[in-house]
């Protein structure tokens, strides 16, 4: 995403090429209004975490807000870290394991979203993103019935969560990717209001925090180009914005293009007629979801989960063709002429 901040001077442009999953943050601002402030980047979850903080403080808030995203990661969320609740669950499955209050709250809510987007969101597929393992760099698919074999272990209705236990059924593995970058926005959100923190803009892979009362532009990533292009702009103030796009943990195998979002009902990537949804609302781990959702589920099942949750989002078509929906329309400025407002839902 391109960030800018709004003001009616000619202003000064600094680049912040930031390597996400599904957004490049620039930042234009005003030195004069912004005399102090503060940048930082590191790795957490696997992903780029930039932090831009403005007034005083900034790097102690900084600090506190990596701190935190890697003690998620190493207490929580991760699949691969021995220790963190997600993994113990794993190894446990049927027995069972005790989880901390924050992952059952993070627990029940993706498995409402679950729920209500008819599994286009299942935070079951750990059986099926290893076997795909987009990470390796193969770039081969898996066989047919490779992906067959591990469908039965795919099923968010087979989580039992009772109290503070999970229970997992037979073979059955947890992956939170599809909402864990929204979580870690949600959680430096926190901090910020904690510490009356005056504006900050911070990105954690393809989910973005924009914090403060000051409007910020902010460009969504052209799919077919490079990290830095970006087709359009959403004017936006105090949101969640998450991006899942195809192109993005993606190869290309006897001309056919296989990415990440895996479709839980088939094993295979989803087919659903989009390249890139963006979702706004006032959650990190609702956008986070909502966007791997609707690019499953496609632009007209979309829109009724969008509103259940108060969201908005910009879908964009295989054909370049843009949907946005109602909330965002009046925010959103195509810049690359390539694609095509239309008001058509079926448009793809």
């Amino acid at each position: 995403m391109a960030v800018r901040f709004k003001n009616n001077r000619v202003l000064p442009i600094i680049a912040v090429i930031v390597c996400v999953v599904a957004v490049t943050a620039f930042t234009l601002y005003d030195a004069s209004v912004h005399t102090r402030e503060y940048n930082r980047s590191d790795v957490v979850m696997g992903s780029v975490v930039s932090l831009r903080l403005h007034g005083p403080g900034g790097e102690r808030y900084a600090d506190q807000i990596l701190e935190r995203l890697k003690y998620i990661e190493e207490a929580n969320l991760s699949r691969s870290l021995a220790g963190a609740d997600i993994y113990r669950v794993n190894l446990s499955g049927e027995e069972g394991s005790i989880v901390s209050g924050n992952t059952v709250k993070w627990l029940e809510r993706a498995l409402k979203i679950c729920k209500d987007s008819d599994g286009a969101l299942d935070i079951t597929l750990g059986r099926l993103t290893e076997l795909w393992d987009f990470d390796s760099g193969q770039n081969l698919p898996p066989e047919p019935e490779e992906i067959e074999s591990r469908l039965p272990f795919v099923g968010w209705e087979k989580v039992n969560l009772k109290g503070n236990t999970v229970t997992l059924s037979k073979g059955q593995a947890l992956d939170m990717g599809a909402l864990g970058k929204g979580i870690a926005c949600d959680e430096a959100a926190d901090i910020l209001k904690k510490y009356n923190v005056k504006s900050a803009i911070i990105s954690v892979g393809g989910s973005v925090l924009l914090f403060g009362k000051e409007n910020v532009r902010v460009g969504i990533r052209d799919p077919k180009g490079s990290v830095s292009d970006y087709m359009g702009t959403l004017k936006l103030k105090n949101k969640f914005i998450s991006t899942s796009g195809n192109y993005e943990k993606s190869f290309t195998f006897d001309n056919v293009l296989y990415h990440h979002l895996l479709d839980a009902k088939t094993g295979y990537p989803a087919r659903s007629g989009l390249v890139s949804v963006t979702v706004v609302c006032d959650s990190g781990l609702d956008s986070d979801a909502l966007s791997t959702a609707c690019f499953v589920r496609g632009i007209e099942k979309s829109l009724p989960l969008l509103e259940k949750y108060n969201a908005q989002a910009v879908f964009i078509t295989e054909g370049d063709k843009v949907f946005v929906t109602e909330g965002l329309s009046d925010n959103l400025k195509i810049t690359n002429e390539a694609y095509v407002l239309t008001s058509d839902i079926k448009a793809q």
